[in-house]
């Protein structure tokens, strides 16, 4: 072989290496931008799923707020109607202490009003005590028209 068709060869060989590195750089470079464009495509997805989760997350916050301040309400109400069953019960007492004393002072009105009215003393022989008064007298409860004496004022 002579001289010139050995440059001619290597330089065929070097033009084909050339062009087998221009290949093999572009497409090496071609699935380098194929793996960037799916790795943003993939980190695309994950913020978009971390976003969904923050909504979600945010969401939850705002229910259990609500659920938080209804659950106060609920007790703050609960506190309030205990007030007022308190309040009522107290009020309850005062007004049944109050009955029981004007029912003490109408019977000891209308024990001073027998033991003053001379028709109620005579005309009851079953007196069982010294001031004109008996176990049936004691409470204004009992049926007094049936031992009831002629002039005696009801109300």
């Amino acid at each position: 072989m002579d001289t010139g068709t050995l440059i001619w060869i290597i330089v065929a060989v070097v033009i084909v290496l050339i062009v087998i590195a221009i290949i093999v750089a572009m497409t090496s470079r071609r699935a380098r931008e194929n793996r960037a464009n799916q790795q943003r495509s993939k980190a695309q997805e994950i913020r978009a799923e971390a976003q969904r989760t923050q909504e979600r997350a945010a969401a939850e916050d705002v229910a259990a707020a609500q659920a938080a301040a209804e659950a106060a309400k609920a007790d703050a109400d609960a506190r309030a109607a205990q007030l007022e069953a308190d309040r009522l019960a107290r009020e309850s007492e005062a007004r049944q202490n109050q009955a029981a004393g004007l029912q003490q002072e109408t019977e000891d009105r209308l024990r001073r009003a027998d033991d003053l009215d001379p028709d109620v003393k005579d005309s009851r022989p079953d007196r069982g005590d010294r001031d004109g008064r008996d176990e049936r007298t004691h409470d204004l409860r009992d049926d007094r028209r049936d031992d009831a004496a002629p002039g005696r004022h009801r109300g």
